[in-house]
């Protein structure tokens, strides 16, 4: 699998799993394994223009078990991709959430290079959301 195909399965897959782990039907070893998609110097940009870094995002994701209910969904649309560098894909997608009945959307660019020991064999370097108005 190349490497832009990695990057986009790591995209949905990420997803998918917090999905799963939101609602607190994923395991903790899941959560194990999913971290490992973020690397250490990884930084996020959010929708407000503030940044984190790896260690704040792992603790977001791993105190949000459970919060989200049941019927909690995200669906990823994938924009496009592209190799930016020998081992470096920049992925633009759209994200779809639905928490009780709320909608909200936001476009995002994430930066992956690769690692083998990666669940996808990639891992996001950056992050950065800006929501998507009215959707």
């Amino acid at each position: 699998m190349d490497l832009i195909a990695r990057a986009e399965a790591e995209v949905v897959n990420r997803h998918a799993f917090f999905v799963e782990w939101f609602t607190g039907r994923a395991s903790e070893a899941e959560l194990d394994t999913s971290l490992r998609a973020f690397a250490p110097d990884m930084v996020m940009i959010e929708p407000d223009a503030s940044t984190i870094g790896q260690a704040e995002i792992c603790a977001m994701i791993r105190a949000a078990r459970g919060k989200r209910p049941h019927d909690f969904s995200i669906r990823v649309d994938l924009v496009s991709a592209r190799m930016v560098a020998e081992d470096t894909v920049i992925v633009i997608y759209d994200e779809h959430q639905v928490i009780d009945g709320e909608k909200s959307a936001r476009r995002s660019s994430a930066v992956f290079s690769a690692d083998a020991d990666a669940p996808e064999g990639v891992v996001w370097r950056q992050l950065q959301e800006t929501w998507i108005p009215g959707a």
